[in-house]
């Protein structure tokens, strides 16, 4: 079933449509049945309410947590191989006992090298990061010196971006569920502390490849009162990409079976509940005057 324009491929259509304009089609198409677990990405089911978990979870675990990963790879990698390597110090030790004999036959030599070898082993003749940056820092020549500074200038930006997205993945909260309140026909959910709620029959949504979109009503950010679109998205496959409308053909007739017949047509149970995921340190908070 096609539900979108057909002049442009699904992934590229923008445009909104009110979900309820495709209730029959969905009666039509889908018979459900009810089960203990109703399936991700369902939270909760109970008389009056059925939520959904947001689909910033997917999107955080499958894009900023690899990248994490990948950063902090990447540094180690850089920081590990920084300094001398064994090849090198063997090297050193080796110059600078040749050096100390020239030195004892009156033979001349490379001070300055002599030096910088002597930096580099210190006096129990290995070698490490600090001892490194001291030799080349203070011995070595211009161009030697350039390379390795911008070598530690790289691992810095390296580390630092690193941090930046590991305090990113710590700190972004667990987004609030988006909840469909079967009886007082709204939908409704809040992000930052801005609400965000629509009637059912008025509900947007779209069709793209990261899942389905929601278009709600939020509270305006720039000033008090008044109200623009927000947008909140949903993935009914554990895909954080590549979705297609196949994919979310089960979960829109679950929604329309619920706020249309109530959760004994998606649930056996009397409740369910599927506990939130433990990977988040912050929860975005209730607004404080969300009933009002």
């Amino acid at each position: 079933m096609q539900r979108t324009d057909q002049t442009k491929p699904w992934w590229k259509r923008r445009h909104a449509q009110r979900l309820t304009n495709w209730r029959q089609q969905f009666k039509d198409m889908i018979e459900l049945d009810a089960y203990a677990d109703p399936g991700e990405p369902i939270m909760s089911v109970d008389d009056n309410v059925l939520s959904i978990r947001n689909a910033v979870h997917n999107i955080r675990l499958v894009y900023l947590l690899p990248l994490v990963i990948g950063f902090w790879v990447t540094s180690i990698s850089f920081i590990y191989d920084f300094g001398p390597n064994d090849s090198e110090v063997a090297y050193a030790n080796s110059n600078i006992k040749e050096m100390l004999d020239y030195k004892r036959r009156g033979i001349d030599y490379d001070e300055k090298e002599y030096k910088y070898y002597q930096a580099l082993v210190g006096d129990d003749g290995k070698g490490s990061r600090l001892k490194y940056i001291n030799a080349v820092g203070n011995y070595s020549t211009d161009r030697h010196r350039k390379s390795v500074y911008g070598d530690i200038i790289f691992i810095s930006i390296l580390v630092f971006i690193a941090l930046l997205h590991t305090l990113a993945l710590l700190r972004f909260p667990r987004l609030a569920d988006i909840y469909f309140d079967r009886q007082r026909g709204i939908v409704y959910t809040w992000r930052f502390g801005k609400i965000a709620a629509c009637r059912f029959e008025n509900l947007g949504f779209r069709e793209d490849k990261i899942g389905l979109t929601l278009f709600l009503y939020g509270e305006n950010k720039k000033q008090n009162g008044g109200y623009w679109p927000a947008l909140f998205g949903l993935q009914p496959t554990g895909k954080a990409h590549m979705n297609n409308e196949v994919d979310n053909t089960f979960l829109m007739a679950q929604l329309f079976a619920f706020m249309d017949k109530g959760k004994n047509s998606v649930i056996t149970g009397n409740r369910f509940y599927r506990p939130p995921p433990r990977t988040y340190f912050y929860q975005d908070k209730k607004p404080y005057d969300f009933e009002s």
